[in-house]
């Protein structure tokens, strides 16, 4: 019943689109966006964010409206709740209220992927705009009822996630370090055990003779010393390149639009027409 009730909104929303661009409000533009929002700011844009979703799947377009503005008025970082807006606005009938946004969007997202497909979708929309212009104003006649064709309402913009960010340096610099750490070591160790083979060959069975037997143990005991020190080093630079690769792809990445990466957490929601609880994260 509730599905049969939302294809006939959206059905009668297309039949009678002409009437209703006639009688839209004048499009209002976005103030600026000066500032990061708080934290209590963007958990309350959270949840209107979600009831938004809620009554667009509902085809309740102008409650959709209402709260995605409210949204976007409280994180005005949120760039993509203005596509959200738009396509809301249009099933609507402000048309015009549709183009601002998008217009609107691109001016503040200028490298976004699909850029071309919105500046095409804002030229469709001023076409339809001046064709309804260009129309005659309604009579007295009841305009003829159009069957109603099974349509799925189309699906909000997703909310961006907070993994395309970059991940920290400081991982890399460690692992680096113990790269260099590594090879020192190696060289410190190749030496060692070269020298030890020398003396080893000299003193079979670690046993020196002759008038240089002493200077010969010693020299060997220092050699055996280098190569198990580069050996330790070796060690210690191994387990910071390989601490410092494994910290840098564990780390999460940041975000990248302002008020970065925060911290999950829960928190009251409360905006016209819902109250609960809401997740905080980024959009």
């Amino acid at each position: 019943m509730r599905k049969q009730l939302c294809l006939w909104l959206l059905g009668s929303a297309l039949v009678f689109a002409p009437t209703l661009a006639h009688a839209e409000d004048e499009p209002k533009p976005y103030p600026e966006c000066t500032k990061a929002p708080s934290d209590a700011e963007t958990a309350a844009a959270k949840g209107a964010y979600q009831a938004g979703n809620a009554s667009f799947d509902e085809a309740d377009y102008p409650r959709a409206i209402t709260y995605w503005e409210d949204a976007y008025r409280r994180d005005c970082t949120a760039n993509l709740l203005l596509k959200n807006l738009a396509r809301a606005y249009e099933l609507y009938g402000q048309k015009r209220q549709a183009v601002v946004a998008l217009e609107t969007y691109l001016v503040r997202e200028p490298t976004t992927g699909d850029k071309d497909q919105i500046q095409r979708r804002i030229e469709v929309l001023k076409k339809q705009i001046a064709a309804e212009k260009a129309a005659p104003p309604p009579t007295g006649a009841t305009p003829p009822v159009a069957p109603v064709v099974p349509v799925t309402p189309p699906q909000p913009e997703p909310a961006p996630t907070a993994h395309t960010g970059k991940r920290p340096i400081a991982p890399l610099i460690v692992a680096g370090a113990g790269g260099v750490v590594l090879i020192v070591g190696a060289v410190v160790y190749a030496g060692g055990a070269k020298d030890v083979k020398h003396y080893e060959d000299l003193c079979p069975n670690h046993n020196c003779t002759g008038t240089d037997a002493l200077s010969n143990q010693s020299a060997a005991n220092t050699a055996r010393n280098k190569k198990v020190a580069g050996g330790v080093v070796m060690g210690v630079g191994a387990a910071a390149l390989a601490g410092g690769l494994i910290w840098y792809f564990v780390q999460p990445r940041s975000a990248e639009t302002t008020g970065s990466l925060l911290k999950p957490r829960v928190a009251p929601a409360v905006t016209p027409g819902f109250a609960g609880l809401s997740l905080s994260g980024a959009f």
